[in-house]
This record gives structure tokens, C-alpha cells and sequence, in this order.
């Protein structure tokens, strides 16, 4: 998890830099807003749990012992954090909270265009929607101009606005948004925003993002407008409409007056992207795309290809589980196995069906190198509560042993030693 913060922070940082400074084109700034506003929404350390791992194997067994006691355990007042379970339910917590937040703002805009269609002064103008062939409809207490609703969309203009070039440029403005579909971007947007509510990165590139919707709306449809004319009619309409009113699910054609004056710039500037911004733009992208694989990888532990020889491992195992169940009472299981494996292939075997151990022997040298997962199976599943690496000469001992209520209910003492030795007959 702490990676996932430090990679995604990492990458928002830089793209934000990048929309500051880096001088590109309006679809190449939305497009890596859009990227860097996704890498937040992928729990890729969640997927690498998906990509196949080291395929286990059974080890030879040579011999086994095993017996289970069980004591009646005298109540203790033990307090622990179980810090895996905490984070999960905060996850939880924060994932709710943002639909709640998703929920309440759909149902505010739902209100608001509500609203607007029950006004009195709501009504379709027919010279207009015939003109531009899509439906119009004019009404009091709304911008300049807004497309209203997602799927079945339509233009709804200011009764303050009377100018023919100003209600030309607002129609052609939000038919380029509806065309654009871009009313549903702003969905998603809203969505990310509430999922992430605690997350400010994402709130400034939300903020970026939707800026550039409109800054690439503006840019289309200069294009059949004509860039000139474009420029001035929007220029005096922004002088003329001080209106402002926030929409988050609607496309407006006047914002902030910030916003207002940036898009009359960029407008103006017809940004191109050079050799030089493309490489940058590429080197970013391919950057964050590898460090996000390499973390997802990383936490897989993929397949190796290791080849077979006969040559291996003995290990001699004496194990001690002590299991305390909810009924106060503790069960004490032990076992002694002798066991051949492959060197770098990961075995595995069972203490009961409630823990499972998963381990791999590797040959460096005199030295044997020890690589153990302990996982706990319960109702909710299988996890792992423990991944001890240990080295040491063959033929000599190493222990392990976990008695930590942080970490598990339950307490391991693991005593192990590796020789080298052919594969028995």
C-alpha cells in the first residue's frame, strides 16, 4: 500500500508539472490528466494476487509425526491492533463514504435540473432547435449556457442572453459537448472525485481535467466557427455573462473567470506539440507504466525458470503451533517430517487444515537460504500472516519463532535444518 501511495503521488506530481509547464496541446494535457486521474482508480497491488505464482509442489515426505493436546486457557486481558484489518476497514469506510458523497451530488444536480424543467420560464424554442438541429430550450437563473442530462441531452440557454452571435456561439458550443459525449466524462470525473474525496491530488487533477474538456470543446468548434470569429463572440460573451454557477455532471459554456480567460488564451495560442513535448509527454507515460508493472510483478512473485536436477534439499522440520480458539481454550499442535525438495522450487505442506506453510530452499554456496510463508486458513480465506527468510549452513539449525498478538492470534515455533542430498529413490 505504501508503494501504491508513493508511486501514484509520484506520477500526479509530475503530470501536474507537466499541465504548468510543459506547454502542450490541449488533447495531449487531457489525455495525461486522464492517465495520471486512472493510475489512482487501479489497485494494482490487489491485481498482482491475480497473476499466477510459483506453482506449488508436494514435497517427498520421508517420514511424519503428529499429535494435537488441548488445555482450557485462563482468560487474559490482552489488547492488540490488528493493523491488515484497520486498513481494510478504512478502505471500506472511505469507499462508502464516496458513494455516499457520489449519491448526494447526483441527487443535488438531479434537484437542480429538476428545478430548471418546472421553472415557468422553461420553454423549447423551436427556431433554434430547428436551426441547429438539436433541442433547445430557454429559461431564467442558469449560466450563459449548459447541456442538461447525460444520455438524452439538451441545450438549455439563459433568457439573459438576447445577442444572435452570443446564443450562436453558446449552441454550437454545447452541440460540440453533446457530440463530444462529454457530459459523461464529467460523470466519471464526479464519480473519482467522491471515491477519492480524501485525496487532493486528485481533486487538482479533476479540476485540470475538466478544464481541458472545455478548452478542447472550445478548440473543435472554433474550427467549423472559424477561429476569429470564435474568439471575439466568446470573448464578449464572458465580458457580458458574469453569471457563474456550479454544475459538476453538466458542460457550461462560461465558468470562472480564471477559467473564462485561460481557454480565450489558449485559444489564441493554438498550442501545437513539439518533438521536444512529445518525447517528455512518452518518457512520462512509459515511466509510470513501468513502475506501476514492476510494482504489480514485484508483489507476484512470478514463475522463474528454474531447471530440474536431481539434486536437492533434506530438511528436518520440528514444528510447534499453538492455536487459541474463541472458547478460551488452546490447542497445541506438533509435528516432526523429514522431507526431500527441489533446490528454488517452492513447496508446501499442512499443520491441520487451519495452517499451511509454503517454503523454498535455495543453494548458495554452504549456505542454504530459507524463504517460509505461514497462512492461516479461516471462513474469509487464506492469509498470510508471516514471511520469515532465513540463512543458514547446511546441516546446522535455524529456529523461528512468532508469539505476537500484532501479528497473529496464534504462536509458531519452527525449528528446521537443511542438508544437501540427492533425490531418494
Amino acid at each position: 500500500m505504501m508503494f501504491y501511495l508513493l508511486i501514484n503521488i509520484s506520477i500526479s506530481v509530475l503530470v501536474l508539472g507537466l499541465l504548468a509547464f510543459g506547454n502542450g496541446s490541449n488533447k495531449a494535457n487531457y489525455r495525461l490528466s486522464v492517465f495520471a486521474l486512472v493510475t489512482w482508480c487501479i489497485p494494482y497491488p490487489m491485481l498482482a494476487k491475480l497473476l499466477p505464482a510459483d506453482a506449488l509442489v508436494n514435497p517427498i515426505i520421508l517420514s511424519q509425526t503428529f499429535s494435537t493436546i488441548t488445555a482450557q486457557q485462563t482468560r487474559l486481558n490482552t489488547h492488540f491492533i490488528d493493523y491488515q484489518q484497520l486498513s481494510l476497514m478504512l478502505l471500506l469506510s472511505s469507499v462508502l463514504l464516496g458513494g455516499v458523497i457520489f449519491s448526494t451530488r447526483l441527487i443535488r444536480q438531479l434537484k437542480t435540473h429538476a428545478r430548471i424543467v418546472n421553472s415557468a420560464s422553461f420553454s423549447y424554442c423551436d427556431t433554434l432547435s430547428k436551426q441547429h438541429a438539436v433541442p433547445v430550450y430557454r429559461a431564467e437563473n442558469v449560466p450563459s449556457g449548459m447541456l442538461m442530462g447525460v444520455f438524452n441531452s439538451k441545450i438549455v440557454l439563459s433568457s439573459s442572453i438576447t445577442q444572435a452571435n452570443q446564443i450562436a456561439l453558446i449552441v454550437n458550443h454545447e452541440k460540440t459537448h453533446k457530440v463530444r459525449n462529454d457530459n459523461l466524462r464529467l460523470l466519471f470525473l464526479t464519480l473519482v472525485e467522491s471515491l477519492l474525496w480524501w485525496n487532493p491530488l486528485v481533486r487538482k487533477l479533476s479540476k485540470q481535467t475538466r478544464f481541458y474538456i472545455e478548452a478542447l470543446c472550445d478548440e473543435q468548434c472554433a474550427q467549423h466557427y472559424g477561429h476569429k470569429a470564435y474568439q471575439a463572440d466568446f470573448a464578449e460573451l464572458i465580458l457580458h455573462q458574469h453569471q457563474s454557477q456550479q454544475l459538476t455532471l453538466n458542460c457550461t459554456a462560461t465558468s470562472t473567470k480564471n477559467n473564462n480567460i485561460q481557454r480565450l488564451k489558449r485559444l489564441k495560442e493554438q498550442r501545437e506539440m513539439t518533438l521536444k513535448n512529445k518525447l517528455t509527454y512518452t518518457m512520462t507515460v512509459t515511466a509510470a507504466l513501468l513502475l506501476i508493472t514492476w510494482h504489480t510483478l514485484a508483489l507476484a512473485a512470478p514463475n522463474s525458470a528454474n531447471t530440474k536436477s536431481e539434486q536437492g534439499a533434506f530438511v528436518n522440520f520440528e514444528i510447534n503451533v499453538t492455536e487459541r480458539t474463541s472458547d478460551q481454550a488452546i490447542n497445541t499442535h506438533t509435528s516432526q517430517m523429514t522431507m526431500w525438495v527441489h533446490f528454488n522450487e517452492k513447496a508446501a505442506f499442512n499443520i491441520s487444515d487451519k495452517f499451511h506453510f509454503n517454503f523454498v530452499v535455495s543453494e548458495n554456496n554452504d549456505v542454504a537460504e530459507v524463504e517460509m510463508a505461514i497462512l492461516e486458513v479461516s471462513d474469509a480465506g487464506e492469509e498470510v500472516v508471516a514471511q520469515p527468510k532465513l540463512i543458514v549452513a547446511f546441516d546446522q539449525q535455524a529456529k523461528i519463532e512468532i508469539d505476537n498478538y500484532q501479528v497473529s492470534n496464534h504462536a509458531y515455533s519452527i525449528a528446521f535444518t537443511p542438508s544437501r542430498g540427492q533425490k531418494p529413490e
